[in-house]
């Protein structure tokens, strides 16, 4: 691929330059699923343009590792190399690293990214804490471990110490790598370019027109808090506060030397939610699975209060822990998102309008999140599809919730915020992780009793409140609930079947013989 010069972008059509050519030598196109194959031309003509616009220190460093890969290295191997130099990509690995679509072998080299072993030497991460802290003897800080592991810009390191009480705590440092915030920069700059080609290009490429530079616009800014840790430091004191009616939860506890440059916190003793699951009994597992959904999606979703309510962007397994007690640990806030009344009031209208099969319920509600940019007829297409399905039994779920708006943006151009794309991320994210934690735990089913018990708790506030107020955790009003109920006969034995059959556990599998 080289660089197009009346447009600046590279064209598809013209002879491959050396990247390009490494490009097909991997194969690449392989590891996108049959289901996308349409897209593997866009997929692999952007891997190439992100590379061509690396400096030349860092194309180095990448073919370097590829040359210390043995001579017989698959493609899973090499890619995952890649990305463990690039952040942006090492971040995207860490998404997809328990995406079912992909291939098995595949998703366990990529789960790999989620925690890495450090790079770094006990000297230089010592050098970097007092590089940013001081001396450490003058703060009664003691390094005398290596690092406990490395992820995209920063690596964790445990150290000793004693509080204003003289009492010993036992916490890590969380240290930007170097030369980090020019490699991220770099690479978000590159990403909006790609979004501007795809713009470009979306017809040759066979792409749907969902405005991807805009998309990507968003998503670089999202991701350019990775390396605020100021920023995370006071995520997690906003979190700590936000999760405290949740005990089964725990949020580090940020110390007070922290600077923008380095987090220090509590040390949590646990391990990745996935890897503790493979030594628990089944209850066990479906119990961490299920505490998982609670925490990180019902908790943001159905919170009180008309302010934004905060939600962990980055919840790949690397930072979910389970700790020996059966507690869940939620680390690495630097990558966080918020979600509106206005639009915890539009999901929960979306659930409404789908039990309903009120299909203007459901249009008002995605107008308002996609605050009206749309394709009006393609978007009532889209609705009647989904109303459709659920008359045939499919159940309302999150599932189906997350269905119709990916089809309403691809398919109807509806633009959703940065935060908005960030929760559709999260929750793809937290599918496979539950999925891999417990096969026995059921989403909408742990949903489904988190909003009724949010239900029964602000029954009596109802008595005095307005008829069409939603000032409530479940965002619904009571007219809401008394549409709901009276609906209800008009939901169809098909639907009703549907539900009963998804909440259900699967059936075991028969005896052999």
């Amino acid at each position: 691929m080289t660089q197009d010069a009346a447009e600046g972008q590279p064209s598809p059509a013209q002879e491959p330059d050396d990247w390009s050519t490494f490009i097909e030598a991997l194969a690449l196109d392989e590891l996108v699923p049959p289901a996308y194959e349409v897209y593997r031309p866009a997929i692999v003509d952007g891997l190439v343009f992100f590379l061509e616009r690396l400096g030349e220190e860092r194309a180095f460093t990448i073919l370097a590792e590829q040359a210390l890969l043995p001579a017989d290295a698959s493609v899973n191997e090499r890619i995952v190399a890649i990305a463990r130099c690039c952040p942006a990509l090492h971040k995207l690995g860490q998404v997809l690293a328990r995406d079912r679509r992909l291939s098995p072998e595949l998703r366990q080299l990529l789960q790999g990214l989620e925690s890495m072993p450090s790079t770094l030497g006990l000297d230089e991460v010592r050098a970097l804490a007092e590089a940013e802290l001081g001396p450490l003897a003058d703060l009664g800080i003691r390094i005398d471990e290596p690092p406990l592991a490395e992820a995209s810009v920063a690596v964790v390191v445990p150290f000793a110490a004693a509080n204003s009480a003289g009492d010993a705590i036992r916490g890590v440092l969380k240290l930007l790598k170097p030369g980090i915030e020019a490699a991220l920069e770099e690479e978000l700059e590159t990403l909006q370019r790609i979004g501007a080609l795809l713009d470009q290009r979306c017809e040759a490429y066979g792409l749907p027109r969902i405005a991807y530079e805009e998309t990507f616009c968003d998503v670089r800014a999202l991701l350019a808090r990775e390396i605020r840790l100021d920023q995370e430091q006071a995520h997690m004191r906003m979190a700590r506060s936000a999760w405290t009616g949740l005990a089964e939860v725990i949020i580090p506890e940020v110390y007070p030397f922290s600077t923008p440059r380095v987090t220090a916190m509590q040390r949590i003793d646990g391990c990745k939610v996935t890897d503790a699951a493979a030594a628990l009994p089944r209850r066990a597992r479906r119990r961490l699975g299920d505490l998982i959904i609670r925490a990180l999606i019902a908790q943001p979703v159905w919170s009180a209060g008309n302010c934004p309510s905060l939600f962990h962007a980055d919840p790949h397994a690397g930072n979910l822990f389970a700790t020996a007690d059966g507690k869940l640990a939620i680390l690495d806030w630097s990558l966080v998102g918020t979600l509106t009344k206005a639009d915890r009031v539009s999901l929960t209208q979306i659930v409404i309008g789908a039990l309903t099969l009120d299909g203007s319920r459901i249009r008002a509600a995605i107008d308002a999140l996609s605050q009206g940019r749309s394709d009006g007829a393609a978007l009532q297409a889209v609705i009647d599809e989904g109303i459709g399905a659920l008359a045939n039994g499919a159940f309302p779920g999150m599932g189906w919730v997350t269905g119709l708006l990916d089809e309403a943006a691809l398919h109807a151009r509806c633009r959703f915020d940065g935060d908005l794309l960030m929760f559709r991320k999260v929750l793809q994210t937290l599918e496979g992780v539950v999925a891999d934690v417990s096969a026995h735990s059921r989403p909408d089913r742990v949903l489904i009793v988190s909003v009724l018990k949010a239900l029964a708790a602000e029954w009596g506030q109802r008595l005095y409140a307005q008829p069409f107020s939603r000032d409530f955790a479940t965002h619904l009003s009571t007219l809401d609930l008394t549409q709901l109920w009276a609906s209800a006969p008009l939901i169809g034995q098909r639907q009703l079947y549907g539900l009963r059959r998804h909440l259900q556990p699967p059936a075991p599998l028969a005896a052999a013989g």
